[in-house]
């Protein structure tokens, strides 16, 4: 923290008390000065404002995106969300991709 922000909280710190008539030692506003410039820099995190994305809530977000895509989808029925046709002709067989779904299985 630069010197300049240290500044700012001991004017804060010190103004305080002496509005308030709080006598305390260097040492105390010090502490308190330090407490106060070290609540600063943490409330972003703490109250989940940082500037830097949290990469797990991210992806978190990303999946729950895809899993709604996936639940959102329909099954194919023509092919019963198989992907393929298969056709019985007496004794032989017809295995193809699925034309109304391209083979997914889902629409």
């Amino acid at each position: 923290m630069t010197r300049v922000s240290m500044d700012y909280w001991e004017e804060c710190i010190r103004e305080a008390f002496e509005e308030n008539k709080i006598l305390a030692t260097e040492e105390q506003i010090q502490s308190v000065v330090g407490w106060v410039q070290g609540a600063h820099e943490n409330y972003g995190t703490a109250h989940g404002h940082d500037c830097i994305p949290n990469p797990l809530k991210l992806e978190n977000d990303r999946l729950l995106k895809e899993l709604q895509k996936e639940r959102d989808k329909t099954v194919c029925p023509e092919c019963l969300g198989t992907g393929r046709i298969i056709l019985n002709l007496g004794p032989r067989s017809s295995n193809t991709g699925c034309t109304e779904c391209h083979g997914q299985g889902y629409l």
